[in-house]
């Protein structure tokens, strides 16, 4: 697609919006040919260093602009005795710099060992779902949080906490063999509803398998409807025992079900609260906090609910002195209060809430 640009303007400041002064400037830049979108030099640039350092090793897969700058793109290539591993590395050629270094050679090298650590871990945590009959359908870009199916009943929430429990101590193990300063204190585990792997969209099946597990618009469409995160404590005893007798677990909502939610926990805690504070009033937005399941149950749900004790002067915002301990109903309705907590701040105002 040839060389890059970008026309600049006198500097003079315009008073367009900012975001018409955006799309003129794209749509300039479409119209006239400027390359400030073409990846063809960077990606002439890759397959010269992979030649040089990797002869019939690795093949260009992808690639993509790093805009808003206007040089450089973020290259992808696969390798070839390892169909999982996706190297990932930046290259500007105009500038003769790759991952922001003068030292291209070496900047390839690395990438290529992140991406053989990278397919190793992820092939630990699939082995280890997979194997115990929660295949794996995406993962978190850092390869730290596996996404699975499984139903999860008031009848079954124990037995399904165990049994992925017995998955995460299958994965523990196998990370902490590959490296044991990699061994985690904490795994969580994001568990969609059965039946959901099923409309998820799926990248090309010709990427590496990293990619594949990573895709963006299958993690944003698990991410979609409500699902559940279980957590793990991990031992730092010799076997990296995972208690799963301790296991958490906890709803995550999309953004409009958390903001009902708060309003619906701010109704239903306030005619509690003002039986010992008339004049109590909320801080808001308590759905945007961590709400954990009652172990034993999907029935009910323990957080807190900040609050003054009145009004704030002059119609300034309640931000909260005190916080009460709730429980709920998933939907934030039948609240009860557990009990409230009175010194929750500290000298310079931050938040300070012990463990639920």
């Amino acid at each position: 697609m040839g060389r890059r640009c970008l026309e600049r303007g006198s500097g003079r400041r315009r008073t367009g919006r900012v975001g018409g002064g955006l799309v003129a400037v794209l749509v300039g830049l479409l119209v006239t040919g400027c390359s400030a979108f073409d990846t063809d030099d960077d990606v002439r640039r890759a397959r010269e260093l992979a030649e040089e350092s990797y002869p019939g090793e690795l093949e260009v897969v992808d690639a993509r602009i790093l805009f808003p700058e206007t040089t450089g793109s973020e290259v992808t290539l696969s390798v070839a005795d390892d169909p999982d591993a996706a190297v990932r590395f930046r290259v500007d050629a105009a500038k003769d710099r790759c991952d922001g270094a003068p030292d291209c050679t070496d900047a390839l090298r690395k990438a290529v060992d992140r991406a053989r650590r990278e397919a190793g871990q992820l092939r630990a945590m699939r082995d280890a779902f997979d194997g115990c009959g929660h295949p794996v359908l995406a993962t978190d870009e850092r390869l730290t949080a596996p996404w699975i199916e499984a139903r999860l009943t008031e009848q079954t929430v124990d037995d399904v906490l165990a049994r992925v429990g017995a998955c995460v101590q299958r994965w523990v193990t196998a990370r902490a063999e590959r490296d044991p300063s990699a061994a985690p204190t904490w795994v969580t585990v994001d568990i969609a509803a059965p039946g959901t792997a099923r409309d998820l969209p799926a990248a090309k099946s010709t990427l590496p398998a990293v990619l594949r597990f990573t895709h963006g618009p299958r993690l944003a469409a698990l991410a979609h409807d409500p699902y559940y995160v279980a957590s793990y404590p991990v031992g730092r005893d010799a076997d990296r025992t995972v208690d799963t007798a301790s296991a958490g677990l906890r709803i995550v909502s999309p953004f409009e079900e958390r903001q009902a939610f708060s309003r619906r926990i701010d109704a239903s805690v306030l005619s509690a609260l003002r039986a010992t504070y008339p004049d109590a009033v909320t801080s808001g937005g308590a759905g945007m906090g961590v709400w954990r399941l009652e172990p034993g149950t999907i029935r009910r749900i323990r957080g807190y609910v900040l609050f003054c004790e009145r009004p704030p002067a002059d119609g300034k915002q309640c931000l909260g002195d005190l916080a009460a301990l709730v429980t709920s109903d998933p939907r934030g309705r039948d609240a009860e209060v557990v009990r409230v907590l009175t010194d929750i701040r500290d000298e310079h105002g931050v938040l300070r809430l012990p463990p639920r």
